[in-house]
């Protein structure tokens, strides 16, 4: 887990964003929460700290003040700022201290989760990840995750459910899956699930249309039926048929 700090001195953002979003879940750990920037900087000195997630306007000091302090200490976590300020010189100033993303109060929870999954890809040194269950390059290690869940979950995962081990929102899971994989999260589990039906066809096992249809979530075996045809323009019997004597 990575190191982040956060740095804003109105207290109940500061501690709720602590408590409330699922740091974990995208690979940080909150070391610390401080209302003002020498506090920051002090704890920064003496201690690890990969992220600095800071306010600008604060007392003493801002936000870039406390960027370039670090600097000049020799310390360089990535920066993230997130302000209720949009004004074109402040995102220019960040640009040019270097900062990672700027983000504009209030900041929802998938704005966060976007900006921290780009932090951490930086982090990781992996800009892109290969999935073990389909060994296709994956831009994002939520996704990433996503996927390995539907291989392992078939047929129980639904967007909900794997939106909810994510602790992510379905409607930013569905949008980040659909940018990252150039399809929906929806087709993607029907791809699975048809794959493994031909898999289960294939192995030589006595395998019913009722025991796949249940493995891969199918409660009704006609709907089962009716969407292998669909998919694969063959049912399951004939693409039985067509496996034995291809001797495939």
């Amino acid at each position: 887990m990575y190191q982040l700090i956060i740095v804003d001195d109105e207290e109940e953002l500061r501690e709720g964003l602590s408590s409330c979003f699922p740091w974990q879940a995208h690979g940080f750990v909150v070391a610390g929460t401080f209302g003002d920037c020498r506090s920051a900087v002090a704890f920064c000195l003496e201690h690890p700290v990969d992220v600095v997630l800071s306010d600008i306007r604060m007392p003493f000091q801002s936000g870039f003040d406390l960027i370039q302090t670090l600097k000049d200490q020799g310390k360089n976590p990535l920066f993230c700022i997130m302000s209720a300020y949009s004004e074109f010189t402040y995102a220019q100033q960040a640009l040019r201290l270097g900062v990672e993303d700027y983000l504009v109060k209030p900041a929802s929870f998938d704005d966060i989760a976007a900006t921290m999954e780009k932090i951490r890809a930086k982090l990781d040194g992996t800009p892109a990840e290969t999935s073990k269950e389909t060994g296709t390059s994956v831009d994002n290690p939520l996704i990433s995750k996503a996927i390995a869940l539907i291989h392992r979950k078939t047929g129980t995962c639904t967007l909900q459910s794997v939106a909810g081990e994510l602790s992510i929102s379905q409607s930013y899971l569905s949008r980040l899956f659909k940018e990252t994989m150039g399809k929906t999260f929806q087709n993607y589990l029907l791809q699975t699930r048809m794959q493994q039906a031909a898999d289960m066809l294939k192995s030589g096992q006595k395998y019913t249309n009722k025991d796949i249809a249940t493995t891969l979530g199918y409660q009704d075996t006609q709907n089962f039926c009716r969407t292998f045809r669909r998919y694969w323009n063959t049912t399951p019997q004939q693409f039985k048929k067509r496996v034995v004597h291809s001797g495939k």
